[in-house]
């Protein structure tokens, strides 16, 4: 790995654990700065287009469904990075969950979140 490849992976690597670390403690001033004003974000319960869209589903994710995230694993390469985590509920055993961040510049400019999301709804 080349010098470029090895501070885009460190960016990356920055980028996501700010996104989760600021996601956890609902510091949602703190995520913003590690977003791209045109962040493009698609999930299992929604779409969220620019930074205050998708702040505002992770802020009503945070304050109605999640209790916590408990990080099971993160895997960075260049410019994309894996996170396997669990999505703790008050209702619910812990969903097992995988996002896929790609970070341009040092800012997070599309997630991808996928989960089962059957237990949230009882089924």
């Amino acid at each position: 790995m080349n010098q470029t490849e090895t501070n885009q992976t460190e960016a990356t690597r920055t980028a996501a654990t700010t996104y989760f670390d600021a996601w956890r403690a609902r510091d949602f001033e703190r995520l913003r700065t590690v977003l791209a004003p045109d962040v493009d974000f698609v999930g299992v319960m929604g779409t969220a287009t620019g930074a205050d869209e998708c702040i505002a589903g992770l802020r009503g994710m945070a304050e109605s469904i999640m209790t916590d995230l408990v990080l099971q694993a993160r895997v960075v390469e260049g410019a994309d990075a894996m996170t396997w985590f669990d999505l703790i509920t008050a209702r619910t055993p812990p969903i097992p969950t995988a996002n896929w961040s790609h970070v341009e510049d040092g800012l997070i400019t599309r997630i991808r979140v996928t989960f089962d999301p059957r237990p949230l709804f009882g089924t």
